[in-house]
């Protein structure tokens, strides 16, 4: 019988994709068959992993039979979730997240732990999607979390309009994705789609524009060219060379204040030069990468 193991996830889109390298490597490194239990998150998450066999929404974790596994891991998102499941036999150590090291190489610890060679670590790996014929030449995203004490609006970037103006003049398709409401003026709106919809109209772009966000991580397993903004998240914690190697970076290095996603300092900030980039800066770019 194949060795099994129910691995243990939850918060936002980002947080997901994220795990992709370290799920394949337990899967092909390894040999481990994996389902996964996503907890948790502001969005309800369907199957996108395909190195994943059965995918565990919430509660629905009581359809799963402890029996069938040598265990469980988990990412530090679940380290309280777990409790709940005390008749699994716990297989790694939880590591906490960190500003200085990629969430990527942190998850990968797990792989670590249950024995894969560093040599043979698997950086790379691709998400499921819906086919579809549309296609545009920028998909832009304005995504993070509008909502109550896990706000992240300093992530958004205020002049996408003015980047939308420049790129209409050269006769670009351009379409906005994301949630609801997060549609950009000029684009065309495809916001408020599933999710997996959403990752098939970022198959068949040329580029993603985005800040921070899911849909940014989403980009690089699809193997599509993306540009990220990065306003005061911490670049060191969200990026990792190895699978975000589609991506193309601009931020303010020049700030000694930023990163502050740590204690989120921008609460107490009160001028947001973060996001103070030039869109003409972004414009060239976008132009580069096409």
């Amino acid at each position: 019988m194949a060795k099994k193991i129910l691995f243990c996830t939850g918060e936002g889109i980002g947080n997901v994709i994220q795990t992709i390298p370290t799920i394949r490597t337990l899967k092909e490194v390894l040999g481990y068959e994996v389902d996964m239990w996503y907890a948790f998150g502001a969005f309800s998450i369907p199957h996108i992993i395909p190195y994943v066999d059965r995918w565990f929404m919430n509660v629905n974790i009581i359809k799963a039979d402890p029996n069938e596994y040598e265990g469980l891991v988990s990412t530090f998102w679940t380290r309280n979730h777990i409790k709940a499941l005390p008749q699994y036999k716990r297989l790694n150590e939880i590591i906490p997240l960190r500003m200085d090291r990629s969430e990527v190489d942190i998850y990968m610890d797990i792989a670590r732990e249950l024995g894969a060679p560093e040599e043979d670590l698997i950086w790379h790996g691709t998400c499921r999607y819906n086919k579809t014929d549309e296609k545009y030449d920028v998909v832009v995203s304005d995504g993070y979390n509008r909502q109550g004490s896990a706000n992240w609006s300093i992530k958004h970037y205020p002049y996408y309009k003015e980047v939308i103006t420049l790129l209409k003049e050269k006769s670009l398709d351009i379409c906005s994705l994301g949630a609801s409401g997060e549609h950009i003026s000029g684009t065309v709106d495809r916001t408020g789609l599933n999710l997996l919809d959403s990752l098939g109209i970022i198959a068949n772009s040329k580029l993603v524009l985005s800040n921070d966000s899911g849909l940014y991580h989403a980009a690089n397993a699809l193997g599509i060219k993306n540009l990220v903004i990065f306003t005061a998240t911490s670049i060191e914690k969200n990026f990792d060379s190895r699978f975000h190697k589609f991506s193309t970076i601009i931020g303010r290095d020049d700030l000694d204040c930023r990163p502050c996603q740590a204690g989120r300092g921008w609460k107490n900030c009160k001028t947001w030069k973060c996001r103070e980039i030039d869109p003409k800066i972004v414009v060239k770019k976008i132009e580069e990468l096409l």
